[in-house]
């Protein structure tokens, strides 16, 4: 089975991130999208471009394809979407709200939070006998950098739970927004595979758009077989694609 992720910046780079996803549609089974609009008002000006039906648009690219959005919890930057082949038994998905409101919360950085809130797209499938569960996650974002803070922290442990709960061989992937040195991260890599980690990957930006950095990541259960993981040259975001072939 393959998996491509991807942060798709709202459509900024709108025709060749559609091609992209056309391309690889022949191929992947299922595609993880962080900032992904859907019919919907944008109120955030920083962005460059964005794609109010961005959903819909993919949707319409992805016939074979079974798709499912959720707006992100007061955020300006689009919500997760999950394309998964009709061919795949789905067993559950859910929208697990992490955070409704960030901007009420104590937090040593609290005032330059810019997502207000944070939810988890979780997806539970079954292919060849086999359960797998999906967690599709954008992390919180703050002025100050992807360093450490309390709110990151309590988010991990959050994550790091529903991780712990869910059924069968376990993949996270997405923008967590923070640092691979962290406590952050320690707490999702625990016993779990960081592919990121282990293939010694450098930046998963796109180097056209932003420095180099770490920012995207995909942490699998050890149950999962690894075939290949790779992030992907191409130019559709300021972000770069993942791919995972597993089974």
């Amino acid at each position: 089975m393959k998996l491509i992720n991807l942060n798709v910046e709202c459509g900024s780079l709108y025709e060749p991130l559609m091609e992209f996803i056309k391309k690889h549609s022949t191929d992947t089974d299922i595609f993880c999208l962080q900032e992904v609009f859907d019919n919907t008002k944008i109120v955030n000006p920083v962005l460059k471009n964005p794609r109010v039906n961005l959903f819909s648009e993919i949707k319409e690219i992805l016939p074979d394809f079974d798709g499912f959005h959720v707006p992100a919890a007061q955020s300006y930057f689009g919500g997760l979407a999950i394309f998964i082949k009709k061919s795949l038994t789905i067993n559950k998905i859910e929208d697990v709200v992490l955070f409704k409101e960030l901007s009420t919360i104590d937090d040593e950085k609290d005032a330059n939070y810019f997502a207000m809130g944070k939810n988890l797209q979780k997806l539970e499938f079954k292919h060849n006998g086999k359960i797998f569960t999906i967690l599709n996650f954008h992390g919180i974002w703050i002025v100050n950098g992807k360093g450490d803070t309390k709110k990151r922290i309590e988010q991990s442990e959050q994550v790091r739970k529903i991780f712990d709960e869910s059924n069968g061989a376990k993949i996270l992937c997405g923008d967590l927004n923070v640092e691979r040195d962290t406590e952050s991260m320690a707490i999702l890599d625990k016993d779990n595979r960081n592919l990121i980690q282990e293939y010694n990957i450098n930046s998963t930006r796109s180097l056209s758009k932003k420095r180099p950095e770490v920012v995207d990541y995909i942490i699998v259960s050890p149950d999962v077989d690894i075939v290949n993981f790779e992030v992907m040259p191409d130019e559709v975001s300021d972000h770069l694609a993942m791919s995972l072939v597993f089974n």
